[in-house]
């Protein structure tokens, strides 16, 4: 059974719970899930390091679609801005 707000608190005070204990009670279940969290965070962590250390070697394959093509350092970037959009969407006030 759930414990309203306004039900007399479970300590034995004689005050509604929301005066006495919810605070407390709130607190501790908040310090519960970091704690939840931290242990899934750690174990994520290890789990990324195990996964890094067995892909050490580079694969020889192609590319990864997720991964952006490497820049080439020796051309020189373009000055000034970007071109414009010869065809741009033009739109009227209603």
């Amino acid at each position: 059974m759930d414990l309203g707000r306004n039900d007399p608190c479970h300590c034995g005070s004689g005050n509604k719970y929301k005066k006495c204990c919810s605070a407390k009670d709130a607190a501790a279940r908040s310090a519960e899930l970091a704690a939840e969290k931290a242990a899934r965070f750690a174990a994520a962590a290890a789990a990324a390091e195990q996964e890094a250390e067995e892909a050490d070697k580079p694969a020889g394959g192609p590319r990864s679609p997720n991964k952006p093509p490497a820049v080439d350092a020796s051309k020189p970037r373009p000055k000034g801005p970007p071109p414009k959009n010869p065809n741009p969407i033009r739109r009227r006030a209603v």
